[in-house]
């Protein structure tokens, strides 16, 4: 029997989930993907951050930028690999341009429907799969029109399903798996969580 619909507050807001299959699948309700420099933030004059050019480590790439509450770099690409990646990503996620620092995403469009990444994450990075990565790095090719508005995107990690409706809300579909079991402090939440 599938669950109800569940709320979880994220730091980019409210979002809306359900678990169903017995456990195996959840979809995500992630909210409005945006474009836009200031809400990224993105440093230059306010614009939608698309097909700009950036030369790093000796190689010139076109990216998209793009947040869902954290900030994204989609790097478009022939041919992501996991050496471009671990190489290019770090000195992405820490240019000039990313006040805040940055998530990457290397992306290859596969067709209509699918898209591939590899990913570099601010702070943790190399990582096999992302949720909000896939979600960025779809609404990009969506948004590019390189892609329809379901889009499989493929990682090394695995696939996830990515629908966008009334323009650039998300929704995401995929599997679950349990990776480990801890005991959260109510220190860790600080006094708004602790009773």
């Amino acid at each position: 029997m599938d669950e109800q619909p569940f709320s979880v507050e994220t730091l980019g807001g409210i979002v809306t989930c359900k678990v169903e299959k017995g456990g195996g699948i959840v979809t995500v309700q992630i909210g409005e993907v945006k474009f836009h420099s200031q809400s990224i933030p993105v440093a230059g004059p306010p614009r939608e951050v698309l097909n700009e050019d950036i030369f790093i480590g000796g190689k010139g790439f076109k990216f998209c930028a793009a947040t869902v509450g954290n900030p994204h770099c989609v790097v478009l690409t022939d041919a992501p690999s996991s050496v471009d990646a671990r190489r290019y990503g770090p000195l992405i996620e820490n240019d000039s341009r990313f006040p805040n620092r940055i998530n990457v995403q290397f992306m290859k469009v596969l067709d209509r429907k699918s898209i591939q990444i590899e990913i570099w994450e601010r702070g943790a990075g190399y990582t096999l799969a992302s949720g909000s990565s896939s979600t960025t790095a779809a609404a990009v090719a969506y948004k590019l029109g390189l892609c329809g508005s379901d889009i499989t995107v493929h990682m090394p990690g695995g696939a996830i399903s990515i629908q966008f409706r009334d323009g650039f809300f998300a929704t995401m579909t995929g599997p679950v798996a349990k990776v480990c079991e801890g005991v959260m402090m109510n220190e860790m939440f600080g006094k708004k969580f602790q009773q």
